[in-house]
């Protein structure tokens, strides 16, 4: 059985677990041309991780999935340029950095965002991406939010069909091709 837990509310010992860091870094694949591959994309967010804004999802003591989300113009990773210059040296790494702020701060329009949701593949189809996505929607309804938004990329129909199930609409489509994303949201009761 799984059992969703709010990231601030582990035990100090657990949250400095450097694989729980390494869960939650793997949730930004999709900017791996600005943050590196798995271990380099570890050494820039790893040690910045904001534990109140990632739902942990786990099956006994092992983690298996996260939520991770944003408002107040906070999400689950603090800005830091300093791991960018050490990673890639001052000038590429400052462009990095700027690129990765502004993918960053483009979503801060939403309210609430879903911002990232993963799941290991040994436990997909178990339902634990409707797990955290419904705890994700209990946490924004219970700080007041009247809907949740998020982006899903338009090369993955099994987490926009994920969505769906879970009480999601689709939004009108954009006229910017970049990201190419579909915007979804979900009025909350």
């Amino acid at each position: 059985m799984v059992h969703i837990v709010l990231g601030s509310d582990l035990a100090p010992e657990r949250a400095a677990d450097p694989a729980l860091a390494h869960l939650l870094s793997q949730g930004r694949g999709s900017l791996a041309f600005l943050l590196g591959n798995a271990a380099c994309r570890l050494r820039l967010l790893g040690g910045g991780i904001h534990w109140d804004r990632v739902l942990l999802a786990f099956d006994g003591e092992q983690a298996v999935g996260f939520a991770a989300f944003k408002h107040g113009r906070r999400g689950p990773f603090g800005l830091h340029w300093r791991p960018f210059l050490r990673e890639f040296g001052v000038l590429s790494g400052a462009v990095r950095f700027v690129g990765f702020c502004l993918s960053e701060l483009r979503e801060w329009r939403y309210p609430f965002l879903l911002y990232g949701l993963r799941v290991d593949k040994a436990a997909r189809n178990h339902g634990v991406g409707s797990a955290l996505v419904q705890a994700c929607c209990a946490h924004a309804a219970s700080l007041g939010f009247a809907h949740i938004e998020l982006e899903v990329p338009l090369d993955n129909p099994r987490a926009r069909r994920l969505y769906l199930h879970n009480g999601f609409a689709l939004r009108r489509k954009r006229w910017v091709p970049f990201p190419p994303v579909r915007g979804m949201w979900r009025v909350l009761p």
